[in-house]
């Protein structure tokens, strides 16, 4: 068993957290009081959910890339959570585990990501990934797949962030042609 997995058994993790968990429970939504707590109680180990590191990496990249939130807000936001000690923090990414998350990623047709997400969960003896990601389940049929938010909930973050996108659309085309050029052309 490796050292690793001896941890995880130790601590009796029984769940991961994907990222888009940690994406909701950053910023305001109506899906975060449901994701900051799942979030808050793996930290406080009140239930036993791993939480791997790099997803802070991912949701910095959805959240300024794609929600299109402002980048020293994302970043203190993340960096508050990840200031905290907690056990819950999963640091290491072993070689074997990224070889066969891309091995899953082909052959069962979904992204490194979450062939990452499922190879590591494997490795560690957990049986359980939270994410917001249902397509997932469709795919997996020996990790457990769950979405800790609402149904209901869900739906209205959708329309939430469809209306956010689409006042977004409206901003970028009232801009000039000089601001288009400008946002395009930026150093290096």
């Amino acid at each position: 068993m490796s050292t690793a997995n001896m941890r995880s058994a130790r601590l009796g993790f029984k769940a991961l957290v994907d990222v888009g968990i940690i994406v909701l429970a950053h910023f305001r939504n109506p899906a975060r009081k449901y994701a900051a707590q799942l979030l808050m109680e793996a930290l406080t180990l009140k239930r036993r959910i791993l939480i791997p590191v790099n997803t802070y990496l991912g949701a910095y990249v959805i959240m300024t890339k794609y929600l299109k939130l402002k980048r020293d807000r994302v970043a203190k936001a993340l960096l508050k959570t990840l200031s905290l000690e907690s056990p819950a923090f999963y640091g290491s990414l072993p070689k074997v585990v990224a070889e066969k998350a891309l091995a899953s990623a082909s052959e069962l047709n979904i992204s490194s990501w979450d062939g990452y997400l499922i190879e590591l969960a494997k490795t560690l003896g957990i049986n359980k990934i939270y994410t917001i990601d249902e397509e997932l389940a469709e795919k997996v049929r020996d990790i457990e797949i769950e979405n800790p938010i609402p149904r209901e909930v869900m739906k209205e973050y959708h329309q939430y962030v469809r209306e956010k996108c689409s006042s977004m659309r409206v901003r970028q085309e009232n801009y000039s042609e000089d601001a288009d050029l400008h946002e395009t052309v930026e150093p290096g």
